[in-house]
């Protein structure tokens, strides 16, 4: 919350947050409950969630910046913890025909799942991915960056390690390592809290994703040329409808699903 601007520290910040969403927010009704999408300025949202009893169940962040790419949409990816308003989905940067595969697998979370019905898979779609910051590091150019690593194998100045996808686990989490370099920056102020925070459009292995930051976080400014690397959590949303999975002529004659 705090890398677009909502410092969430404590049970009460949180309940004024709910409180603003709810007072501020404009209430979209869907199948499985009902989201509260409240956008602020520069693309700053939170999408709260209600089940149909109006019981709160989650709320998720987002930030619509300027990335748009193309992801081959492979699977739907359920996990155990997910509320029934959340989603996500496995993709592949830089698809092939079809979508099926690319140049590297990731998964990111979706704030709006529920507006959507079944989708068909495989397909590639135009997607603006936001990546929120748990930690980032800036070097003013590129010969910092390779100077600043000790090892002899090096991370290229552009480089995406989808590490949601390591491990045992069976709930894939939408996480990710990655290094790129900023095209625009600027610092925003959150219309509602009056705090900042660091956005910054980032060209990365595979296509340019939006980048927000907590400003405490930054030791050093970003500037445009700069190169970023850290780890971050990814958001996304379709920049166009996704191609849905048409019911068979029995599931429409008898209300199936």
């Amino acid at each position: 919350m705090t890398s677009i601007g909502f410092d969430v520290e404590q049970e009460s910040d949180w309940n004024k947050l709910v409180g603003l969403a709810l007072k501020q927010g404009t209430r979209i009704q869907t199948g499985k409950g009902i989201y509260v999408h409240l956008e602020a300025n520069e693309g700053i949202e939170l999408w709260l969630q209600l089940n149909p009893k109006h019981e709160i169940i989650g709320m998720n962040p987002h930030y619509t910046g300027k990335s748009d790419r193309c992801l081959g949409i492979t699977a739907e990816v359920v996990r155990k913890t997910d509320a029934v308003l959340d989603g996500a989905f496995h993709g592949w940067a830089d698809p092939e025909a079809g979508g099926k595969s690319g140049l590297y697998p990731l998964v990111f979370d979706i704030p709006d799942r529920a507006l959507y019905g079944i989708l068909e898979l495989p397909q590639i779609l135009r997607v603006q991915l936001t990546a929120f910051s748990h930690e980032l590091y800036v070097y003013r150019d590129e010969a910092q960056f390779m100077n600043s690593q000790e090892t002899e194998i090096k991370l290229a100045p552009e480089s995406f390690i989808p590490s949601g996808l390591f491990g045992e686990t069976d709930d894939p989490g939408a996480t990710a390592f990655f290094t790129g370099q900023v095209q625009q920056t600027r610092e925003i102020v959150n219309e509602y809290t009056g705090a900042a925070f660091s956005w910054a459009l980032v060209n990365t292995l595979g296509g340019e994703i939006d980048v927000v930051t907590d400003t405490r976080l930054l030791a050093e400014p970003l500037t445009a040329g700069s190169i970023v690397s850290g780890s971050f959590w990814i958001s996304g949303k379709f920049l166009e409808g996704p191609q849905l999975k048409r019911k068979s002529f029995a599931a429409r004659m008898f209300g199936m699903r």
